[in-house]
């Protein structure tokens, strides 16, 4: 039994980009279904196929899309092939969810109302789940080592760039004593870097994100904007509420899971406020990213449900709350080393 539970285990070595390209699956997804949905309304929604008795839905180009992905990654060693397999897979896997109300329904009905929903919870899960995942469990030396390897293989290709090299070869330096890294760093310093490709701009977009929200952490005006996003929130979710119950003439499961989700967020807004005199900011901190999570994963699903593409807007403003709750928690760990 040992012996077979050896042979089944999976010990794979994680990525330490995994959060930019599952960024960018993710993005990709989201705008192709927004697209998708767009051009759709505004072509009276046609039928590839016509009159013939054919119908060609779109999860058939997603899937090769998909396909498409998983053949770039099996097909050629290195970083580079990553970003453009998450740039594939996620048009492909977002055309593919975007019929999701014909998947859950018996009359194979397209614009099934939860629909959006069902996606949202998907994307968020997926999103959410992996941050967390990647917090709680970092990469240990052998992984970061690792890592450092596989960027060599770009070097020796000659397709490597310059900041990525020197990103590399830093974290190199910090690991100085295992027993692999001052060789892998003698062979990266030898490599010559190249110009930045189309991958590694796409890399290089996301970190310009997260310095952007690291750079506002660190100004007077952090959490005087998380204090009017969290605002922004509440507003949004009573407004939404209040057109619920007018329409609806009473209360469904729309109005209460938004007035809920809406009310836990506020909750822990507020606590965040009390306990900054005495707890200080890294306590209020942690109560906003509760906030943000909260609107997140509650809020945020009921408002697709009811409301779908004008929760974009409130999407929208959990996710630069989340941004800068993370970023600001990011620098208070650091330097009180927790």
């Amino acid at each position: 039994m040992s012996r077979l539970r050896r042979a089944l285990t999976l010990d794979p070595v994680r990525s330490e980009k995994a959060g930019r390209h599952l960024t960018t699956f993710v993005v990709t997804a989201v705008s192709t279904i927004l697209l998708t949905r767009l051009f759709l309304a505004l072509t009276g929604y046609p039928q590839i196929g016509g009159d013939t008795g054919l119908h060609v839905a779109h999860v058939l180009p997603g899937g090769l899309l998909m396909l498409a992905a998983v053949a770039v990654q099996l097909s050629y060693v290195g970083r580079a092939p990553r970003p453009v397999a998450a740039l594939l897979g996620g048009a492909g896997f977002g055309l593919f969810i975007d019929e999701v109300g014909k998947f859950v329904t018996a009359d194979n009905d397209y614009f099934y109302e939860p629909a959006v929903a069902i996606m949202y919870v998907v994307f968020v899960a997926l999103v959410v789940g992996s941050g967390r995942w990647r917090a709680h469990h970092p990469l240990d030396e052998d992984e970061e080592v690792a890592n450092a390897a596989h960027v060599l293989v770009d070097g020796i290709a000659g397709h490597l760039p310059r900041r990525r090299r020197e990103e590399v070869l830093r974290t190199l330096e910090r690991l100085d004593g295992h027993f692999a890294a001052r060789e892998l760093h003698g062979l990266l310093s030898r490599v010559e870097p190249s110009p930045t490709a189309v991958p590694h701009r796409l890399e290089n977009l996301w970190a310009r994100v997260g310095e952007l929200f690291d750079r506002l952490a660190t100004t007077r005006w952090a959490l005087p904007l998380m204090g009017a996003c969290l605002l922004l929130q509440a507003a949004g979710a009573a407004l939404v509420a209040t057109g619920l119950w007018a329409e609806h003439g009473g209360a469904g499961v729309s109005f209460v899971g938004v007035l809920a989700g809406g009310a836990v967020a506020v909750a822990f807004a507020l606590t965040g406020l009390a306990r900054a005199p005495r707890a200080g900011r890294r306590a209020a901190v942690e109560s906003f990213e509760r906030s943000a999570l909260t609107s997140l994963l509650v809020t945020q699903v009921f408002l697709f449900a009811a409301s779908q593409f004008a929760a974009l807007a409130g999407l929208a403003v959990a996710l630069v709350l989340l941004g800068l709750v993370e970023a600001d928690l990011e620098r208070v760990r650091a330097r009180t080393g927790g």
